[in-house]
């Protein structure tokens, strides 16, 4: 049987007292110890801090998630820009050289007419909405790899002593 244990001999006596000290359940069922308790100083989340110490750490916990969000705001920024950047050049040129809308003296607009520009805007802004699916593939893969939504800590962390980052490296869970 997974899990279980039978005993098959009916002495009863000094085996009674072991299992009860590990736990056995009637039948010959041996239980699980608890899951192990957090590894912090008073209990699950250890002793709480003073009221300065409170306030403290909850602007320091404030600082470190708006970091922690300006990093992946950043990572949004840089991976929208690699990956649109074909899209919004065609988009300047298109726009830089059309005869009712800039009609700049650049060298690029020697090679192009109003005809060739219009294609060229349409072609933008047709290529902009498969490329900004793509973009946002990228960067779910990226933030899901980087596990970096792992590092916003909750608030409760301000009222406990403990560890700022404890359990970041691994996810685990006691079933």
């Amino acid at each position: 049987m997974c899990g279980g244990d039978v005993d098959l001999d009916d002495g009863g006596g000094a085996g009674e007292e072991e299992k009860e000290e590990e736990l056995w359940v009637g039948e010959g069922v041996k239980m699980l110890a608890a899951p192990p308790v957090a590894r912090s100083g008073g209990g699950a989340w250890g002793s709480r801090r003073g009221r300065c110490g409170c306030v403290a750490w909850g602007a320091l916990l404030v600082l470190w998630n708006l970091g922690v969000a300006a990093a992946g705001a950043g990572l949004l920024a840089a991976v929208f820009a690699a990956v649109l950047l074909p899209a919004v050049l065609l988009l300047y040129a298109g726009f830089l050289c059309h005869s009712r809308v800039l009609n700049a003296s650049s060298a690029i607009c020697q090679y192009l007419d109003d005809n060739s520009c219009s294609a060229l805007i349409i072609l933008g802004f047709v290529m902009m909405s498969p490329l900004v699916v793509a973009a946002a593939a990228v960067f779910c893969g990226l933030l899901r790899r980087s596990r970096l939504l792992l590092y916003i800590q909750p608030m409760a962390r301000a009222w406990y002593r403990g560890r700022l980052l404890d359990g970041v490296g691994s996810v685990h869970a006691w079933v």
